[in-house]
Order: C-alpha cells, then structure tokens, then sequence
C-alpha cells in the first residue's frame, strides 16, 4: 500500500467517526474486517456497531490523524480521540466530561482496504478525565 491509498481510506476511517456516519466504513473496511476485540461481530457490521455506540457516547467525537507511516500491508495511525461523554464508555457511567486522549491503530491492508486492526488506547488517561479514577 502506497501512502496516498493508506491516506484516502483513513480519511474514509475517520469521517465515521467525525460524522457519526458508519456508512463510510464501505469504503476502507474488507468485507470480512476482523475486530480486536474477538467478541465483537466480525465483518463491517462489527465496526459499524462500535462506531455507532462511541457517537451515541461521545457528544462533539472527534478522531484525527497525527501521524501516519505505511510499510507494506501495514498502515499506522497515530490519533487524537477527543470529546464529551454524554454516555457510558466501556462501563464508566456518563460524566459530561470533556476528554482527550492518545491512540494507535495497526491496520493490516488486503485487497487494497483495511482488513484488520490492532490498537492501543491511552485507557488509564481516559478513565482520569471520566472521573473513573484519581488523577
């Protein structure tokens, strides 16, 4: 993957988010995506769910790209997930907090859309700014 095409389909990856719209996922996500987290449905349908539960969660949800490198069939995304929870977030009860936080995904690439991911989120920075935990 070359990183105008890794480029076009994180912009596709993030106006889900941005615009609460899952639709877009048709057009970076491989038919069969597998999820990181293996409970969660696999195929398109999976990360539509879940993208549908962190707009319904996060009012004003903004995902942006800080970094990208490309590197054969891998893509890394290094973003800034922000926001105000309106909803619970893995277990934390509604805040109304704002928050702001550091992620990294590891997509892999097949037939020329992401077909799988792996990530790494800042969980302890989140739970601090939710109120979850001490600072």
């Amino acid at each position: 993957m070359d990183r105008a095409g890794a480029l076009q389909l994180m912009e596709h990856f993030l106006a889900a988010y941005n615009e609460g719209d899952p639709r877009h996922l048709d057009h970076c996500l491989h038919p069969e995506y597998r999820h990181p987290d293996p409970a969660a449905e696999r195929g398109i349908q999976g990360m539509r769910k879940a993208v549908s539960r962190w707009s319904a969660s996060v009012e004003g949800l903004r995902l942006t790209l800080d970094d990208l490198v490309v590197e054969g069939d891998k893509v890394v995304a290094r973003m800034t997930f922000s926001g105000r929870q309106v909803g619970a977030v893995l277990g934390i009860p509604p805040s109304g907090r704002r928050f702001s936080i550091g992620l990294i995904d590891i997509f892999l690439v097949e037939d020329g859309l992401f077909a799988q991911h792996w990530d790494e989120m800042d969980l302890l920075g989140l739970h601090r700014q939710l109120g979850a935990l001490p600072a």
